[in-house]
């Protein structure tokens, strides 16, 4: 299942005239919520200019959006077919611990470039966390690549969000959430800085902010109101510094995508 839980993913290939494997593998994300899947089809056309044509950022290349799934999965549901990853960053971190030097950088700027092509996109993308990006294994001395995937979330700026995860949304919208005006809240490009700078934080350290000290999402949407980030525990200090500008609980003083990308830490 997807993290939302509302759709299934597969690994899949293509098959030849026998029916035998060939090719790299594939997945499948099918849902029976075509008004989401609509949304998410549309949302890479846009960030990556059509299927397999990239503008900016790197994003896992999108095959085929199936409005009748058909087969298996029968006709009452659609799906995306895209390329695959060996696995996303979060399983990564958890086999392999946190990230530094090349790699960090590397993944670091991956993410920075899909969050620019969002907001070049005029998107703001609600759920930049690790569990988003898959890491490609490189093919012979290549290295290994990370990729953004799940926009089915991302929302147009000055409209509304459709959904939100605890662990890569700012304080002010859990606070509006908790008064009960999450539906009405307005996004702009600050809430995916929020979320970068969290990413950043756990690519560093290897876990989540609120490994510690919110042990579900509710509790994390509790916190975040009165949230006074730390950068505690990050080695590279130009990173930290990095992180603690991202995560600024004033969205005004957050930097913009341009500024992020001529920080000391990337020069």
């Amino acid at each position: 299942k997807s993290t939302n839980g509302r759709s299934k993913l597969y690994t899949a290939f293509l098959s030849d005239e026998n029916g035998f494997a060939v090719g790299d593998a594939l997945a499948i994300k099918a849902s029976f919520n075509r008004e989401a899947m609509e949304r998410e089809r549309a949302n890479y056309q846009k960030v990556t200019g059509g299927f397999g044509n990239f503008k900016k950022g790197v994003f896992a290349v999108q095959r085929e959006f199936l409005s009748v799934a058909g087969g298996f999965l029968g006709t009452k549901q659609c799906a995306l077919v895209m390329e695959q990853g060996a696995e996303d960053l979060k399983q990564y971190l958890h086999q392999r611990g946190p990230m530094s030097g090349r790699s960090l950088r590397d993944a670091a700027a991956s993410a920075v470039q899909c969050m620019e092509a969002m907001h070049n996109a005029r998107l703001v993308w609600t759920d930049l966390k690790t569990e988003n990006f898959v890491v490609v294994p490189g093919k012979g001395s290549a290295p290994m690549t990370i990729k953004g995937i799940d926009l089915e979330s991302a929302m147009p700026v000055k409209s509304n969000p459709v959904d939100y995860s605890p662990e890569a949304c700012p304080p002010e919208f859990a606070t509006a959430h908790l008064l009960g005006d999450g539906p009405d809240f307005v996004l702009e490009y600050s809430y995916d800085v929020w979320s970068y700078g969290m990413l950043l934080f756990q690519l560093s350290t290897g876990n989540c902010y609120f490994d510690e000290t919110a042990p579900n999402p509710s509790s994390i949407m509790k916190l975040l109101p009165d949230l006074k980030p730390t950068v505690e525990g990050i080695p590279d200090e130009k990173m930290a510094d990095l992180i603690s500008q991202c995560l600024s609980v004033d969205p005004t003083k957050r930097p913009t995508v341009a500024q992020i990308l001529v920080h000391p830490y990337f020069l």
